[in-house]
């Protein structure tokens, strides 16, 4: 990214190739631990991502050991200096809009998991659609060993994707997931042996998503997304709206020309 110093410059990577941005979180001496700036760069980032027309799928990764640790430490004490910190403002002006800007992309997103997801890291990696994790990756909640509660969305996430009773232990012991139970649990979709295996997992995966209707993975997203959350008649009539705007799409039309010449399809977002 061209950011100036201030806003986070090579604190947050990104890289757009063959359909795929992949995002790259760059503070490696830090686990990956984001301050305001790299915040900026990472929801300026995912903005990028969501603009560019040849971007079909995103990749969020961590550089080094870890994923990410969440928020910066050293820069929370300095909130403490003279007043209680506004804790409350910090997650609905700068945490909660990541988890927003992943959840409302209408293009797949892949966290490629590497090492410790932690606290906000955490929160980061649950609000992707896809998740992968190399074989020594873990998964903490990590909140409540420094005298917190889940923020940013992560108990909504933990709840819905593990289930109240394994989201509370996690949640009030804080002790580590490990990708092998994470996996079992349907938390991720596969383990990779290392990083370089995680790497091409992720491409792999990727890859296979840049294939699909952009139209048809946005649509699946905002409905799912609504599921979670809504009655059955709510969803009912969010598929039938989709299923109409779709149903009138290049990309439809495409698919069953390419069914009936028994072809694969060629999907253009239109």
């Amino acid at each position: 990214m061209q950011d100036s110093a201030e806003d986070g410059q090579d604190e947050v990577l990104y890289h757009a190739a063959d359909e795929i941005a992949t995002i790259t979180l760059n503070r490696p001496a830090a686990l990956n631990a984001l301050n305001r700036p790299a915040r900026r760069a990472l929801l300026s980032a995912l903005g990028q991502a969501r603009d560019d027309e040849a971007v079909r799928v995103v990749v969020l990764t961590g550089a080094g050991r870890a994923f990410s640790v969440g928020q910066d430490v050293a820069e929370l004490v300095s909130n403490y200096e003279g007043a209680p910190p506004a804790l409350a403002r910090l997650i609905y002006d700068e945490w909660a809009p990541l988890v927003e800007a992943m959840r409302r992309l209408p293009k797949p997103v892949i966290a490629a998991v590497n090492g410790a997801a932690a606290g906000g890291g955490l929160s980061l990696a649950l609000a992707a659609d896809i998740r992968l994790a190399e074989a020594r990756t873990r998964f903490i909640a990590a909140f409540v060993g420094v005298g917190l509660v889940p923020d940013s969305g992560a108990a909504h996430q933990l709840v819905r994707l593990l289930g109240l009773s394994k989201a509370m232990e996690m949640s009030l012991t804080g002790q580590p997931l490990s990708a092998a139970e994470a996996l079992s649990l349907g938390l991720i979709a596969q383990v990779s042996e290392d990083a370089a295996s995680l790497a091409a997992d992720a491409t792999a995966w990727a890859a296979r998503l840049a294939a699909g209707a952009p139209l048809a993975q946005a649509g699946v997203k905002a409905i799912l997304h609504a599921a979670a959350d809504s009655s059955f008649d709510e969803v009912v009539a969010l598929e039938a709206e989709w299923q109409d705007r779709l149903g009138a799409s290049q990309d439809h039309r495409e698919a069953l020309d390419a069914f009936l010449s028994k072809r694969p399809p060629t999907f253009h977002g239109r």
